[in-house]
């Protein structure tokens, strides 16, 4: 974890420079081979070259920045130079005026040996900085396999600092790629966005939430995905979620905009807004009754999405990273889970740790919560340890702001409802069918004699 809090800390601020560049160094460090440095070493001259290379790839919210192809060339004069090319920025422009193209990007020599009996290429190289200061040194070494020479170079994610990656670089004698053009030909790749009946932009920030027809909602910061939700309509209406949450819609005729915070690094964040100029011309996504509910939770730092699926006889299946068996009652749109019979392994260690209540939203979101209660013509819904929800179904009216005191044994529970002001109109319903008082009866709620 501490690495990657590290990794999140320094693509943030890669992102808000906008480049993925030199820094001052930090510290020299040899990161393969023996702890000699390139400095003052003179290469030797030797009438062979060759040429290695190699891509790195991860997957997650940084990938385009992570992602690099490097070309390794060891000339005929001892020299070694390591030019790097983002191709995750989808780039292919002539590599002298390409942004994601690092021409030396590391650099050293190279020489012949033998290690421990075996002939190799022995390969010095460093990050060096414009003053002439190196950092991250290490020697390496490659050795041949049917004609083939292959090791392991170790890279700074951001040159002159210690954090790195391994990419495995192989090659040949001579040049495979007679030019940078032909390096960044071979590797190029091109962005597609992902299926789509639609989507929202936000053009400032280069950021798009597209809408897929299943309901699915995918936010993308350039061409990296960072959030997931889902997403519904009516006729002139649109509701979205992210990550199980739901978000304001801001809708101006045809128009509709909302907002969304990512953050980066845990104390860093852009804010996105992302607009449809009309969303009449979006069609209404294509849900499935058997599709599941999702929510995205948090397993003591695992951020994962948990799926709960409804069948008409009364029983579920919740899955967080495990199947969980389980039987629900329903009341009004919160559905009550009860484990169904003993639990065993992965799934008795999860369940103490998940909701055992939800909130079903009309998108296929859900809303973790503690419990609910059928009142009459109301619906009280404990939203944690302290806050509720009333709902007044028949009229599809709800009110948030209300506090509950819930006694030891689960028997009794003390409302406090908000001031006349912020009831607004829906100080009527209260008034009418709302209580302070309430007896407990499994899920049923009674006014209190």
């Amino acid at each position: 974890m501490k690495l990657r809090k590290l990794l999140a800390l320094v693509l943030a601020a890669v992102m808000l420079m906008g480049i993925l560049a030199a820094c001052g160094p930090t510290e020299n460090t040899t990161t393969t081979g023996s702890n000699d440095t390139t400095k003052g070493t003179e290469a030797p001259a030797s009438n062979k070259s060759y040429q290695l290379y190699g891509k790195y790839e991860e997957e997650g919210e940084f990938a385009s920045m992570m992602n690099m192809a490097f070309l390794l060339d060891l000339n005929a004069d001892g020299t070694a130079v390591c030019d790097r090319y983002s191709f995750g920025q989808y780039d292919a422009s002539p590599a002298d005026s390409n942004p994601s193209y690092t021409q030396s990007y590391l650099s050293g020599t190279w020489k012949e040996v033998e290690k421990d009996g075996v002939p190799c290429l022995q390969i010095k190289i460093a990050y060096v900085d414009e003053a002439g200061n190196e950092s991250n040194n290490q020697t390496a070494y490659a050795y041949e396999v049917a004609g083939t020479y292959s090791f392991e170079m170790t890279f700074p994610v951001v040159p002159g600092m210690s954090y790195t990656r391994n990419v495995t670089m192989e090659g040949k004698e001579n040049k495979t790629y007679a030019t940078d053009d032909d390096f960044i030909a071979a590797y190029k790749i091109e962005f597609t966005a992902p299926e789509n009946i639609g989507s929202f932009v936000d053009a400032e920030n280069n950021g798009t939430a597209y809408l897929q027809a299943d309901g699915t909602l995918l936010l993308y910061a350039g061409y990296d995905k960072f959030a997931d939700g889902k997403w519904t309509k009516t006729e002139d209406a649109i509701t979205i979620s992210v990550g199980g949450e739901a978000v304001e819609v801001t809708m101006e005729g045809n128009k509709a905009s909302f907002s969304y915070s990512r953050s980066l690094d845990g104390s860093n964040t852009v804010d996105y807004t992302f607009v449809c100029e009309d969303i009449t011309a979006i069609a209404a996504p294509e849900v499935g009754e058997d599709t599941p509910y999702t929510a995205s939770v948090d397993m003591g730092g695992n951020e994962t999405t948990a799926e709960l699926t409804l069948a008409s006889d009364g029983t579920a299946n919740l899955k967080v990273f495990t199947d969980i068996p389980c039987t629900y009652t329903q009341v009004g749109s919160v559905v009550i889970l009860e484990a169904a019979g003993e639990l065993e392994g992965y799934a008795a260690q999860i369940w103490p740790g998940v909701s055992h209540a939800y909130i079903l939203n009309e998108d296929r979101s859900m809303v973790g919560v503690v419990n609910a209660y059928e009142a009459g013509d109301l619906v009280l819904i404990l939203l944690d340890e302290t806050n509720m929800k009333v709902c007044f179904p028949s009229y599809g009216m709800e009110r948030d702001g209300f506090t509950y005191t819930l006694s030891e044994d689960g028997t009794a529970l003390t409302v406090t409802a908000p001031s006349e002001e912020e009831l607004g109109a829906f100080g009527q319903v209260w008034a009418g069918a709302g209580a302070e008082k309430w007896t407990i009866d499994g899920n049923t709620a009674t006014k209190a004699e």
